[in-house]
């Protein structure tokens, strides 16, 4: 009796395990609702429609063709080594990976240069968002760090530069890099429609626009959001998809309303205050991983 009773219980517990699932990631998918029985329990999901996909890359003064040729160098070595993937990969950057466009074997035959061949005399300056998690954000001690932050300093120890991190509101960009603040603009620049206003670094992201809802919303579809008050970070790339390729799609909209940061819209989606984001997908993953 007692081994039958054991045999139950383990049986019970194997039936509970297979009831578990995973959280969806998309929203509009007919066939998700088979695959994904725990769908439902996701917070926040995207839609299966995208608004585009763009090209993330480092954006330096123009004329700073010498420098920039470094630092794209330096990364393909890290791209090499590994160091790139390594950085890529910490849980806190949630699926940055998966939209990551560098590969060692796309530089294996390069000549690249070599560890500790920078001027050890000098202090390269990154300039970037303060508020673009995964990229670049304020950590819970008061300093910034995130994946393009950590990338910069794994190039800087390459080539024996000095660090030193200049973080700004992303609407002043253009005047830190031109007073020289910083040396370049680094953490999630989208690089078309700017393709002839800075010397470009290495393209590093081909990053997926989309709509951030919640799960229990009625928007499924693009379509759906007619009416809606949709939130958008002033000078993102996409606001800038909304106000141009997209701006049919916006026109539907009840309100695009805009926010300084992406964190100030994602908590007045998280208070119902709008229904929608339209964001980057790999910032979108990093909320939604971090929201408590």
């Amino acid at each position: 009796m007692k081994k039958l009773l054991c045999m139950l219980l383990a049986l019970t517990m194997l039936f509970a395990l297979c009831a578990c699932g995973g959280k969806t990631e998309t929203k509009g998918d007919p066939a998700a609702d088979s695959v994904d029985a725990d769908a439902v329990d996701a917070d926040y999901v995207f839609l299966e429609e995208e608004l585009g996909v763009e090209t993330y890359a480092i954006g330096f003064r123009l004329g700073d063709e010498e420098l920039a040729d470094q630092v794209s160098g330096a990364i393909k070595a890290l791209v090499v080594d590994g160091t790139f993937e390594k950085i890529a990969s910490k849980p806190e950057y949630a699926d940055i990976k998966d939209f990551l466009c560098l590969k060692p074997e796309d530089f294996a035959d390069e000549t690249l240069p070599e560890r500790g061949s920078g001027d050890s005399s000098f202090t390269f300056k990154q300039g970037y968002d303060q508020d673009y998690p995964p990229y670049a954000y304020m950590l819970d001690d008061g300093t910034y760090g995130g994946f393009d932050i950590d990338v910069c300093k794994a190039v800087c120890e390459y080539l024996g530069w000095g660090y030193e991190g200049v973080p700004f509101n992303w609407d002043f960009k253009d005047q830190e890099l031109n007073a020289k603040s910083c040396d370049c603009i680094w953490s999630g620049m989208t690089k078309e429609g700017r393709e002839d206003k800075y010397t470009w670094g290495i393209t590093y992201s081909n990053n997926t626009q989309g709509i951030l809802v919640a799960a229990d919303s009625d928007i499924e579809t693009l379509a759906d959001l007619a009416g809606k008050v949709v939130g958008v970070q002033i000078g993102t790339s996409a606001a800038e998809m909304l106000e141009g390729d997209q701006k049919a799609l916006a026109d539907t909209f009840g309100e695009l309303k805009t926010y300084e940061t992406y964190n100030i819209a994602f908590n007045d989606l998280k208070a119902g205050a709008i229904d929608a984001i339209a964001i980057d997908m790999t910032t979108g993953a990093y909320l939604v991983s971090t929201a408590s």
